[in-house]
């Protein structure tokens, strides 16, 4: 699965983070996204991977989990990023989690979702 791929093809997003073919200018980044970077962006990170098994024998297909990080500078900005990965990914795997939080140091608000694909 390349969440990239599907994130930076998508309107909603680029109209929250903008366009472009590397993480600079689209503001998508695998891992980590640099200190200095403009927000709002996105982060992702694969968190788990999981072949399936069943009474045979492991099967090829397996489940992919990644964390989406949406930060932002408002609270409404990163729910709104949210939303707009939801609706990117809907149809790709399933939500399994979704929380929010406020980080003084840098005084940005977050929205984190853990969703998974079976690829």
């Amino acid at each position: 699965m390349n969440p990239y791929a599907l994130l930076n093809v998508n309107a909603g997003i680029q109209a929250l983070v903008g366009t472009g073919s590397s993480p600079q200018q689209s503001r998508i980044y695998p891992g980590v996204a640099d200190e200095k970077a403009a927000l709002p962006l996105i982060e992702y990170s694969l968190t788990s991977e999981t072949p399936f098994s069943t009474l045979s024998g492991v099967n090829d297909p397996q489940r992919q989990q990644f964390q989406f990080s949406c930060h932002a500078e408002t609270y409404d900005g990163a729910q709104a990023l949210a939303d707009a990965v939801y609706a990117a990914l809907e149809g790709n795997g399933y939500q399994q989690y979704r929380s929010d939080a406020y980080t003084k140091d840098t005084r940005t608000f977050s929205v984190f979702i853990d969703w998974s694909f079976i690829d």
